[in-house]
């Protein structure tokens, strides 16, 4: 008699559809967190009145960003849930390690990501459809999928690598959590005296700085390369954190 050690893959492999069939709740949340934003939506737009001679046009918009936002908090918390005890011990059912499980924890993410990202921008095209029942006769359509659908699968590309940056923001959150319950409240107090401080980098805030790093840039190749880089080094610190930790608490 002898004992195989199991590959690599097929742990993780093992630990991912694991993880799908057990972790079905976060996906009811995110229904109902883009349920808010799609209600939400409405009423954030903007509006007017304007007139010539004997006509009076009032308008009205809505937006398809609430949707995006509400994912993007979800993501966040995903991330960090991902790394709570309960979750960490539902992977060691298996034979496995830390790299394993960081290695399941990301692909998980990245699937769970894909799909809310992809959600996220048809609830603002439902947002546009719900539009067309108002009272308002005039409705302008915009990056639809039939009508443009390089813009519509660009917007697509974008949400989905929004939803995977929050998601692994969380997941290193969580990771410096577990680490040490201390995390929180610093956390929570570096939240709120960052922007207090006004650090600056460039002539911009940090707040600023980070945003303007993501939010302006225009080429989607570049785009794709830093979120990629920036989410390979946020899951290296999650690793480098995770090994610290003993295997059960």
């Amino acid at each position: 008699m002898y004992l195989t050690e199991p590959r690599l893959t097929d742990v993780v492999k093992k630990q991912f559809l694991h993880k799908l069939n057990a972790y079905t709740g976060v996906f009811s949340s995110l229904l109902v967190m883009q349920l808010i934003g799609i209600f939400l939506g409405f009423g954030t737009g903007s509006g007017g009145s304007t007139s010539g001679g004997t006509l009076t046009v009032d308008y009205s918009s809505s937006t398809g960003d609430m949707p995006v936002v509400f994912t993007l908090l979800w993501a966040f918390s995903m991330g960090i849930l991902v790394t709570t005890l309960a979750y960490r011990n539902d992977a060691f059912s298996f034979v496995s390690n830390r790299l394993s499980h960081n290695i399941s924890s990301f692909l998980f993410l990245l699937f769970a990501s894909v799909i809310a990202g992809t959600l996220a921008t048809l609830a603002g095209s439902i947002i546009k459809f719900i539009s067309l029942f108002q009272s308002n006769p005039l409705f302008t359509e915009t990056s639809g999928l039939f009508s443009s659908p390089i813009d519509f699968f660009t917007m697509v590309l974008t949400s989905v690598l929004y939803t995977v940056l929050f998601a692994s923001l969380g997941y290193v959150v969580g990771s410096f959590i577990q680490l040490s319950k201390f995390v929180l409240p610093l956390l929570i107090a570096a939240i709120v005296v960052i922007p207090l401080l006004q650090l600056n980098i460039g002539g911009l805030d940090l707040i600023a700085s980070i945003v303007s790093f993501f939010g302006t840039e225009t080429s989607l190749l570049f785009f794709l390369l830093k979120i990629i880089v920036t989410v390979i080094m946020l899951f290296a610190i999650s690793i480098g954190v995770t090994t610290k930790t003993e295997v059960r608490k």
